[in-house]
């Protein structure tokens, strides 16, 4: 398995945990450069489910704060 859930391509920055995996699945590129990401696995394995008595998921700007360009 690799050592990572996300990598850009572009940049080679690495991420690891699943909240990041899912939200980097939906805003479908690298916060920092805007490159392709690279995944360990399916991106769809990475979502998450809605833990119970709770509604909706927290936003993805909520959990990857706003991009950095």
């Amino acid at each position: 398995m690799a050592s990572f859930r996300v990598r850009c391509v572009s940049c080679e920055r690495q991420w690891h945990s699943a909240t990041m995996a899912d939200g980097l699945r939906l805003v479908g590129a690298c916060p920092r450069c805007g490159g392709k990401l690279l995944w360990a696995g399916p991106a769809e394995a990475y979502v998450p489910e809605v833990p119970a008595g709770r509604k909706q998921l927290s936003a993805p700007h909520l959990v990857l704060g706003p991009p950095r360009r």
